[in-house]
């Protein structure tokens, strides 16, 4: 083998040693940003979760019935008064 193919067998191992290095530290980039979303996507699945709970709670007749007591509105009823039939 030649000096010169020699030569350019030693650069092009070197650029392909060079371009697996740039692509495995590209890749743990993109893993590490990966598993940042993935742990923000958990953080906003539980707060949107505790939400749709606190709505709900919110949406309760009960509540709805407490709040309207609270800023004087005529719940219809007497309170401690019960519907018959309703369902508990």
């Amino acid at each position: 083998m030649t000096i010169p193919r020699m030569v350019g067998l030693l650069v092009s191992l070197a650029a392909i040693g060079i371009a697996v290095v740039v692509v495995r530290v590209d890749q743990m980039l993109v893993m590490r940003r990966i598993q940042q979303l993935q742990f923000r996507q958990t953080d906003l699945r539980r707060e949107i979760w505790t939400q749709e709970m606190e709505l709900a709670r919110l949406r309760s007749p009960r509540m709805i019935r407490e709040r309207a007591e609270r800023i004087g509105l005529d719940t219809g009823r007497p309170s401690g008064e019960k519907i018959a039939g309703a369902r508990r």
